[in-house]
């Protein structure tokens, strides 16, 4: 993990991820002079980040179109590929990933009105407005590890933690980014990872966002929250949720959390699984009362180092290849053309290999689809490795060795 200087202070990466209420002052100044902070992955040349504000906090991002000149396993290193657009492409997408960052449109109402107002009537002469797609709550969370760089793991650790995943939650989303035409900032808080030194900042923090969602028995303001899945458990009138990061109740009705269960199975049944993670996103609103009621909610589930898997034995192969140091990435379906993408890609092979972890053997669509992936491996000369879970113990998998870093 790199070291980064802003405001004649030079320390870990890791340290400003894990405690950026330290480091806020510091980080404020640098905002405004020089204006950048340094990484100093490159020993020959340090390259600028930005220093972005989401809430109270500042969070370092990677210079725009600079992610390639980042060293191999630096956080703010990415291929060409996978810098942000420029502005353009899809404007009816659901999810636009731009150069200001992510401009999300959901499909779910972060204001609920109980008065619905008439139709309106058309003016004439004006041409018709485009539609944008909505996104569900889970493709949301999708992007926003996607757009984070949460989906890769660069090989040079064995650990990532709660508060290195906030800070690259945070850069990942933008500058400004939007979420239904509101700042982000202002309807989505990513639970930042507790520290008793910190202790009064952080609840002074949340407790002023969560001031944000209100009720006045017409209006109803919502607003999104992200942490770590921690309990479900039953209450007289129903459910009670509580993420890792704080021992806050959210309350819901039993049939959600059913349907969530029935859902999002893999990640649900991963609850308390101490080799995964379950990651939650939750449409809160308030109640009468002034409680916390959900009112929708997706889960995913990850590995260890909170890699997104799709099932229990995809999060037993990422614990493994993080452990082995490894290099690779998690590919991501998000409803684009099926190109039928693997499980995960080796990226310290030339080529590229593909790891294929097979759980559902002897089920014919399965099958089909098994082989037909094979096809078209073999069409385009890719080496890849299989564990059949059934058959075979993960630890006797062979690897391809990786090839020697530089």
């Amino acid at each position: 993990m790199p070291d980064v200087t802003f405001s004649g202070v030079r320390v870990a990466l890791t340290e400003v991820q894990e405690h950026p209420a330290r480091y806020a002052r510091s980080l404020e100044r640098a905002k405004v002079t020089p204006g950048y902070a340094l990484c100093h992955c490159r020993t020959d040349q340090p390259r600028q980040l930005v220093i972005r504000r989401y809430g109270s906090l500042f969070h370092l991002a990677g210079w725009p179109d600079d992610g390639v000149h980042h060293a191999p396993g630096c956080d703010f290193q990415k291929d060409p590929g996978r810098e942000r657009p420029a502005a353009g492409g899809d404007s009816t997408a659901a999810i636009i990933d731009g150069q200001d960052g992510l401009n999300v449109r959901l499909d779910a109402s972060l204001i609920q009105r109980d008065v619905v107002p008439g139709p309106r009537t058309p003016k004439t002469g004006t041409a018709p407005r485009t539609t944008r797609r909505r996104a569900p709550l889970l493709a949301f969370l999708q992007a926003l590890w996607q757009s984070a760089g949460l989906t890769s793991w660069p090989g040079t650790s064995m650990a990532r933690g709660w508060g290195a995943v906030n800070a690259m939650l945070l850069a990942g989303l933008g500058a400004q980014a939007k979420i239904n035409g509101a700042p982000a900032e202002e309807v989505l808080y990513v639970m930042r990872r507790y520290e008793e030194s910190e202790r009064e900042t952080i609840n002074a923090e949340f407790d002023a966002f969560l001031s944000r969602i209100s009720n006045d028995g017409a209006v109803s303001q919502r607003a999104l929250v992200l942490g770590e899945l921690g309990e479900v458990a039953d209450t007289p009138y129903g459910k009670s949720i509580t993420l890792r990061q704080r021992r806050q109740k959210y309350f819901s009705t039993t049939a959600l959390v059913d349907h969530a269960a029935k859902t999002y199975a893999h990640a649900w049944r991963a609850v308390g699984d101490g080799s995964a993670r379950v990651i939650a996103i939750l449409l809160v609103e308030r109640t009468a009362k002034g409680h916390l009621r959900v009112v929708d909610l997706a889960a995913m589930l990850c590995s260890s180092t909170f890699l997104p898997c799709d099932s229990i034995h995809e999060v037993a192969m990422a614990n493994r290849l993080v452990s082995a140091r490894r290099i690779f990435e998690k590919p991501i379906r998000m409803g684009a053309a099926d190109d039928m993408p693997p499980d995960f890609v080796l990226l310290d092979t030339r080529p590229a290999t593909h790891v294929e972890v097979y759980g559902l053997n002897g089920l014919a669509s399965y099958e089909r689809r098994k082989a037909e992936k094979r096809a078209l491996r073999a069409e385009r000369g890719i080496p890849a490795v299989e564990w059949n879970v059934d058959r075979e113990s993960l630890e006797h998998i062979a690897l391809p060795p990786a090839f020697a870093r530089t």
